[in-house]
This record gives C-alpha cells, sequence and structure tokens, in this order.
C-alpha cells in the first residue's frame, strides 16, 4: 500500500495517511512509516482504533520496547504499556499518570540510555464546548540545533550536562504528588524509586540513524554545564531552553480520540498541558521504543 504524508507548516508532526495500524502492514509500507519517522521526529496517524495488543504489535515492529520507569502506572494486564489518565479508579487513585510531561522533556531522560521514541495512543480525550483540551507541543531539537551560530555549535558538540533528579522534583513540585509540597521537595521514596540522583548526558546528540545531530534538553532539570563557568553555564541553560522551543521550531498537536503520535526522543522534545480536570476525562496508552543504537554520540 502507498502512504501519503500531509505536512504541517511546523518542521515536525506530518500526518501519516493511508494506513490501518491495526491491520498487518507490508514490508514497504513499514519502511516507508519508519523513514518518515526519522526524517521528521513526530508524525501523526489519525482515526486509528487499536487494541492493546495491536498497539504492542505495531510498536514491536520498531524492535523491542522499554517499560516506564516507575512501574505503578504500567498497565496491569499489558505492561509494556504506560497509562496516561486522569481516570479514577475503583481505589480512588487514577488509573495513570495524570500529569504527565508538563514540562518541555524528553522522555525517561533519567536513565543512562534513553529510549528511541515513544507512541502515544488516545482512547479518550478532553472536550469542552467542542474544542479539544489536553494538546501536546513539539519542538524540533535538530532544527534549534541547526539555527544556532557556528561556533557555538561547535562548543557544545564537546558538551556534557548534569541533569539532576533532585532539581526535576522540586521544579516538579506543584504538580507531582510524590513530593513533600509544603517544604517543595523531592520525598526520599521518590529519590530512591528513581535511583542516582545525577545523570550525565551530551548536551548535543548525534541522531543514530540520520546523523543528525540535536540539542538534548530537559527545561529545568538541568544542573551545570561541565566544564563551564556556573554564570555561564546557567545562562547558557536558559538560552537553549528559550531557543529550543520557540516557534519557529514547534508543532501544536490537538488530540482527538483515536490519534495515534509517534515521537523521537533524539530529535524533539515535547510537553503536555493541563487545562482540563474531571468530569473532562482523558485516557491514553503509550508504548516506548527501547534504544538499541545505545547513548547517542
Amino acid at each position: 500500500m502507498a502512504i501519503e504524508i500531509v505536512h504541517t507548516s511546523a518542521p515536525l508532526g506530518h500526518e501519516v495517511r493511508g494506513v490501518d495500524l491495526a491491520g498487518p502492514i507490508d514490508g514497504a509500507t513499514f519502511a516507508e512509516i519508519e523513514s518518515a519517522y526519522d526524517r521528521f521526529g513526530t508524525i501523526v496517524f489519525r482515526d486509528q482504533s487499536l487494541t492493546p495488543d495491536q498497539q504492542i504489535a505495531f510498536s514491536r515492529r520498531f524492535g523491542p520496547l522499554d517499560r516506564y520507569v516507575l512501574d505503578r502506572y504500567n498497565h496491569r494486564t499489558w505492561p509494556d504499556i504506560f497509562v496516561i489518565s486522569n481516570i479514577i479508579g475503583d481505589d480512588g487513585e487514577p488509573i495513570g499518570m495524570s500529569d504527565a510531561g508538563r514540562y518541555w522533556h524528553t522522555d525517561m531522560w533519567l536513565t543512562h540510555t534513553p529510549p528511541r521514541g515513544s507512541i502515544l495512543y488516545a482512547l479518550e480525550v478532553p472536550v469542552q464546548n467542542g474544542e479539544p483540551l489536553g494538546d501536546t507541543y513539539f519542538a524540533s531539537t535538530g532544527e534549534a540545533y541547526d539555527a544556532l551560530p557556528a561556533d557555538l555549535r561547535a562548543r557544545l558538540d564537546d558538551t556534557q550536562a548534569v541533569f539532576s533528579k533532585r532539581k526535576y522534583f522540586e521544579f516538579r513540585a506543584r504538580t507531582n504528588k510524590d513530593i513533600d509540597k509544603p517544604s517543595g521537595q523531592a520525598s526520599q521514596q521518590a529519590l530512591a524509586d528513581l535511583g542516582d540522583e545525577d545523570i550525565v548526558h551530551s548536551i548535543v546528540r548525534r541522531h543514530p540513524r540520520t546523523g543528525r545531530k540535536c540539542l538534548y534538553l530537559c527545561e529545568g532539570v538541568i544542573s551545570r554545564l561541565i566544564g563551564w563557568d556556573e554564570a555561564e553555564s546557567d545562562a547558557m541553560i536558559a538560552f537553549l531552553e528559550r531557543h529550543a522551543t520557540s516557534p519557529q521550531f514547534v508543532y501544536r498537536h490537538r488530540w482527538r480520540a483515536g490519534d495515534l503520535v509517534m515521537w523521537d526522543n533524539c530529535a524533539c522534545i515535547h510537553r503536555a498541558t493541563g487545562d482540563f480536570e474531571l468530569p473532562l476525562r482523558r485516557h491514553m496508552h503509550r508504548t516506548t521504543l527501547a534504544n538499541t543504537a545505545g547513548a547517542a554520540a
């Protein structure tokens, strides 16, 4: 079958048409899908109808899967699926993570070898007055890198950054239930669940399949650039976070039930919006593509 790519005005977020992800996908068609994924960093499929098994089967066409680091949010029957939802279960708790990713980030940065990418399928989308809520924004880190001056690119190419888990928890103090809210400090149990406090990543990563250089950023998480003066490091981190999320690099996805969105964790960063609450329901299933290429250079 032949697929069609419908381009957005942004550098990413292009829609792939002409394929039913629930059915068999021949090798040539899958190769086109994977090529679009590699080239664009974020692609969209509309009007899909997938069971958990079908989503997992499609995801595994790209290789092995990772599971979310905090397994309490993984589906009880299909643990390869990470549940994002504000729906309250019989135990009085949300059936999934209710406040996932409301900051610019790349998924599972808190691991030494972050995953290749993520696949998010919308089962229920909050709608108010006919308008969908809970949009997700995606920013092209490859385009952002390319737009930097050549001398700055050269310096950043050799720079490593410290990603602080404690800083992450403190940054999310107002929304994360694992925070001691009066003090804004990360709970000891939450930190223990995530292992070592700091992770070191290169601030520029080379995409393992395309070779393109991309910025590797997470808002409010990077504590310092190794080898840089403290004031210069702080200023550069703030600049890169602003630069990478400039409007010319950003695609805004307005969800509909049946949407499936794939993003590449090297090629983009993303953030969710929390402009809804119960009784407006949000229910999504995410699968995570393992990084079989190792840490990007």
